[in-house]
């Protein structure tokens, strides 16, 4: 058993109740960007002085920046009338962007008008039943479908973000986690539009057929029509409102397939995939172009899709240990007899290992082999055995039968 706590956001629609509350919203949000992209500019300039003249390398870190917003504040009327902690608050933001730049290359941009700005209240988030306090500002109603999850538990921040002409607040509570290991241990193969599992279960994402349709149809009446019409801006909105739910159901299965592997067994074991690098562009260059770039490109889109990295990330906050193996070989090794052979997997679904027989289905066999090197158990025929040397159960059936 693991008792802590941790920051748990919850996404909420916010109702600014009036017309001034609204056009307040966009002041602040419309501040940040503004803000940002002042300091920016000045920033920008100062570093190409230092590669210029060999100055020091002017300060980007949140306190100096910090400094220079007061000033900057107490000589611009409109900003004294906006919240100052919010505003202010985007520096940091900056600063742990100059921070990544500085480190891997790649300065921080510009940030453009579209309508989808935000602000951060970074403390003292006030929440009185349903409403939040929004500093200079006033009360703004907080909805949500299923109500608060976590209503007696302390705010920490809260992010306020204009999208598709909507008010949306998400809010990061601290919570108190209590996990329970029941000594099992469960292997986990992540494909493209689905979740395999040890158990022999399959966790498909849903069927996004008519939704993706949909989008496509606005983005080919977004290209025919006039830049700067109305018919354009309106194809333009109905397709980010699809793309918004195609990403809203994507999220929430994320959820609900990470939940449902963290409550099945406490011991998660899953491939070390790196996805920057599987979903990297294999376009090439002029000199060295690449091959299959248009069934890479298809394959690349789907791993997006399916989203390994967020799934990761989900799993391993909500269950109690999550071990990562070696992903090679796991989709050619049988794992009744451990014969590794690429013809052992025919097609995209199905394996038939071409040395002992075995069939079945090609991810929940890679669960299989993905379990037993991550527990140490042998995987073979009849395995209900306990997994040294932890002294877990394999929770995976005896598919081999």
């Amino acid at each position: 058993m693991a008792d802590c706590t941790e920051c748990r956001s919850v996404v909420f629609r916010l109702h600014p109740g009036s017309r001034a509350k609204h056009n307040l919203l966009i002041q602040t949000a419309g501040a940040c960007r503004w803000l940002w992209n002042a300091m920016l500019e000045e920033n920008r300039r100062a570093n190409e002085e230092h590669i210029l003249t060999g100055r020091p390398r002017p300060s980007v870190s949140f306190q100096s920046m910090g400094v220079a917003f007061t000033q900057l504040r107490r000589q611009t009327p409109w900003l004294q009338a906006l919240p100052y902690a919010p505003v202010r608050y985007l520096l940091r933001y900056q600063a742990d962007a100059w921070k990544r730049a500085f480190k891997r290359g790649g300065f921080p941009k510009f940030h453009a008008r579209r309508g989808d700005d935000s602000f951060t209240i970074p403390q003292d988030v006030r929440i009185t039943g349903e409403y939040l306090h929004i500093p200079k500002i006033g009360l703004c109603r907080l909805s949500r479908r299923g109500g608060n999850p976590y209503v007696d538990c302390p705010p920490v921040k809260a992010v306020v973000k204009r999208s598709l002409g909507r008010w949306g607040c998400v809010v990061v509570y601290r919570v108190p986690v209590e996990r329970q290991d029941n000594g099992l241990a469960l292997g986990v193969d992540m494909n493209c539009g689905q979740v395999a599992t040890s158990t022999g279960e399959i966790l498909p994402q849903p069927d996004l057929t008519r939704l993706e349709a949909r989008r496509k149809r606005y983005q080919r009446q977004v290209a025919r029509r006039k830049k700067g019409s109305n018919r354009r801006a309106l194809s333009r909105h109905r397709m980010a409102k699809t793309q918004r739910k195609i990403a809203a159901i994507r999220h929430d299965w994320r959820h609900q397939a990470s939940r449902t592997l963290a409550n099945t067994a406490g011991h998660i074991v899953i491939e070390d995939l790196k996805v920057k690098a599987m979903t990297r562009s294999a376009r090439g260059t002029v000199e060295d172009p690449g091959q299959n770039v248009r069934q890479m490109a298809g394959l690349n889109r789907e791993i997006r899709n399916t989203g390994w990295g967020a799934l990761r990330r989900m799993i391993e906050y909500k269950a109690v240990e999550v071990e990562t193996v070696n992903p090679a070989y796991t989709s050619q090794a049988c794992h009744r007899c451990g014969h590794i052979d690429k013809d052992n997997r025919k097609e995209q679904s199905t394996f038939e290992c071409t040395a002992c027989g075995y069939a079945g289905n090609a991810d929940v066999n890679a669960a299989l082999n993905i379990l037993a090197s991550g527990t140490g158990a042998t995987g073979r025929r009849g395995a209900w055995a306990l997994a040294p040397p932890m002294n877990r159960q394999n929770v995976y059936t005896n598919l081999a039968a």
